[in-house]
């Protein structure tokens, strides 16, 4: 297969932002605040319901802990969908359209559960694949303080690991699912999740060479105090935008569709 190279994608998808920097940075920041308004929400009512007293009445507080994995999903299903309409915006630049901001709802407007679905999913697939090590992590636990006992703590390092590594491999089989999505809102999602695998056979390293390729303008985020992310997430959600566009009219695509 002729790709295109990681650096002309991310050097296309500067030039498509230029000129349209406003609605790219903005919609993102209405998904910042959006989403952090959320958990600021959510935090508070669970730091409300999570007093020393219930703490101990739960024994190792474990309702604290599922009402934790609860908020924790309900924020990274709004931020997947949110997303997915910051992807939309920056698909609509990219084929020379022009998007308004609300535009960041389109997950929102058109079939939301097939994107929760798809974020279900994935969510699913992290928490099954670090059971071992949550597991194995619960026995060096007593009330708050942490045991450090030799070999466990090994296990759950080497269980830990293992699980993200695993969790992460998943992440890469279904990095196209919402931009197939996007594509066509009508697909199934065994047909948006099967075509997303098939895209990704053979690309899943280019894809993640290319995420590394950004560590550097992530440090650049951290030492502007996360400002930078206004201009480095939509860049590099473009190249996404972009790396998709190369797989999907790449001339074996039709072959994809079919398998």
């Amino acid at each position: 297969m002729n790709h295109t190279s990681i650096s002309d994608l991310k050097a296309k998808a500067k030039d498509q932002l230029l000129g349209n920097y406003g609605i790219a940075t903005g919609s993102f920041a209405l998904l910042f605040v959006l989403v952090y308004a959320l958990i600021s929400i959510l935090i508070g009512a669970l730091t409300a319901s999570i007093t020393p007293d219930a703490v101990a009445a739960a024994g190792g507080s474990v309702p604290n802990q599922i009402k934790t994995y609860a908020i924790s999903t309900v924020i990274a299903i709004l931020s997947a969908v949110l997303t997915v309409g910051h992807l939309y915006i920056l698909k609509q630049i990219s084929e020379g359209r022009s998007p308004v901001m609300s535009d960041l709802f389109f997950a929102i407007r058109n079939h939301p559960d097939k994107v929760i679905i798809i974020a279900l999913t994935l969510i699913l697939a992290q928490i099954i694949l670090c059971l071992p090590a949550t597991l194995v992590g619960g026995s060096l636990a007593s009330g708050q303080y942490l045991y450090f006992e030799g070999k466990t703590f090994l296990l759950y390092i080497v269980l830990y690991l293992a699980g993200m590594i695993a969790s992460y491999y998943i992440d890469l089989m279904l990095a196209m699912s919402y931009m197939i999505y996007l594509d066509d809102p009508q697909k199934r999602v065994t047909e948006i999740i099967r075509q997303s695998i098939s895209m990704m056979k053979g690309n899943k390293f280019r894809y993640f060479y290319m995420i590394l390729s950004f560590l550097g303008y992530w440090a650049l985020i951290l030492l502007s105090i996360g400002i930078a992310a206004l201009w480095v997430i939509p860049y590099q959600n473009m190249t996404v935008v972009q790396f998709y566009t190369d797989l999907r009219d790449n001339s074996n695509y039709a072959e994809v569709e079919e398998l």
